[in-house]
């Protein structure tokens, strides 16, 4: 009987001990974060399993950080859970107490964000501003205005936030306020096309539509996008592209830039394995400029190809595939994917259809074409003056558009572009004749109509 008692009493101290090791390996008898990062892609999966594993459950540090990932990847119950352990371990700093609120916010939890980030927000901590920002945006979620435009107007030169305080304004019959909030953001940003729409609204809502025009006119010749991000979605883009297969690609690009051919390539294909099952053309770029610098143009096609059946074309993708042609010295095929490139159109601040011009001219050039050389010269120029006129440099637009419209005398969008220019410079005599001939070419040409109609 004594022997059996024995054996019960050690089974009893072994349990005991199993719980105290599980009590110490889990900071407490709280089970330990079990994260749903299985539906994140290759990479991303392996480097959260990676930080897990190192996960100490005794500091406030770790769990935040846990946290924070799981943030970025938008497991919310998970971050939720890592910022509450925290707090059981010890008491948060205003920018860990900012980053509880943010994923809070992000969770749908506005109330208590609010409240875990007013602190943060009445403090003298750097991230007293951002957290004034976030309190501002949480209140419009839940429609309270008032509070919304105390707070937004707590923060310090914050282009969201003058977005979001004059959004307000013009709604509530503050326009003229809204245009004095524009002003000072347009001064520190002449570029930003959506200050000028905004001021534009602004003014309409005065009913000033001279002044409305005027905005528009600005806004169609600037590229400048402010990015509509708080500091909190820096900090998943610092994430996210330190980890999986942004980080193999960033080292790819490195390598290429070094003469690093091999290493390039290397990395680009690393990148794809850590991208399953997921696929973005950025990588296809990538492996099509790694696969010709090493001598492979025909990897680099397949890529693209991969590309075009996914995503479908785009300008940049023809640009690249002619290079790849042209490095298999298949003129005939180059010439054609960059046709294509010159047709289909980039986005506003994308080189590829000028450049699909300029390596058309040169190959023209080369096979001793001088008329089509020339004419492809004349797009070049064409679309490098759109360019400039995109990004405000409406002298230099005006320069290069004149000479595109000195060779490529039988395109009425040529016209139509320098006469905008010539609009915006105050030109009218010269605009008046821009848009005539535009409309000689094409009579139906609908903004011609209407820039012509502005200039007399």
């Amino acid at each position: 009987m004594k022997k059996l008692h024995g054996v019960l009493l050690l089974v009893i101290l072994v349990l005991i001990a199993m719980i105290a090791t599980r009590y110490s390996s889990n900071g407490g008898f709280s089970p330990p974060v079990v994260s749903r990062v299985h539906k994140l892609e290759t990479g991303f999966r392996n480097a959260v399993r990676e930080i897990e594993a190192a996960h100490d459950v005794n500091s406030v540090e770790s769990w935040v950080k846990l946290g924070e990932i799981y943030t970025t990847f938008a497991l919310m119950p998970e971050a939720e859970y890592c910022f509450r352990r925290a707090l059981k371990v010890g008491d948060l700093d205003f920018s860990q107490q900012f980053k509880f609120g943010i994923c809070l916010s992000r969770r749908g939890k506005l109330e208590t964000a609010i409240a875990v980030l007013k602190p943060v927000g009445a403090s003298s901590h750097m991230l007293a501003s951002h957290a004034n920002l976030q309190i501002g945006l949480d209140y419009l979620r839940l429609d309270d205005r008032p509070n919304a435009e105390m707070f937004l107007r707590r923060t310090e030169n914050d282009e969201i936030a003058d977005f979001a305080l004059a959004r307000i304004l013009i709604r509530d019959d503050r326009a003229q306020e809204a245009v004095e909030i524009l002003d000072r953001l347009i001064e520190r940003s002449p570029n930003s096309m959506r200050a000028h729409q905004m001021q534009g609204w602004a003014y309409e809502k005065l009913g000033n539509e001279r002044e409305a025009r005027n905005c528009l006119d600005r806004s169609m010749h600037t590229s400048e996008m402010i990015i509509i991000h708080p500091i909190s979605r820096d900090w998943d883009e610092r994430n996210v592209g330190g980890m999986g297969a942004a980080r193999a690609l960033t080292e790819s690009s490195a390598s290429l830039l070094a003469g690093d051919s091999a290493t390039a390539t290397k990395k680009v294909l690393e990148s794809f394995e850590l991208l399953e099952p997921l696929w973005r053309p950025a990588y296809a770029t990538q492996a099509a400029l790694a696969f010709m610098a090493d001598g492979d143009p025909d990897t680099g096609l397949f890529y693209l190809k991969r590309w075009l059946i996914r995503d479908g074309e785009s300008a940049h993708l023809w640009e690249l595939a002619g290079d790849c042609f042209l490095a298999k010295q298949d003129e005939a095929s180059a010439e054609a994917a960059w046709l294509r490139g010159h047709v289909v159109r980039a986005s506003k601040s994308v080189q590829a259809n000028a450049e699909s011009c300029r390596k058309l001219a040169e190959l023209y050039a080369s096979q001793g074409n001088d008329e089509k050389a020339e004419r492809y010269r004349g797009f070049y120029k064409y679309e490098n003056g759109r360019l400039q006129w995109r990004d405000n440099k409406v002298q230099e637009a005006n320069n290069l558009l004149s000479q595109a419209a000195a060779t490529l005398k039988d395109n009425a969008d040529v016209w139509y572009a320098l006469a905008e220019a010539q609009r915006a410079l105050n030109d009218r005599n010269a605009a008046q004749q821009s848009y005539a001939e535009c409309l000689r070419l094409a009579p139906n040409h609908g903004r011609a109509l209407v820039g012509l109609e502005l200039v007399q």
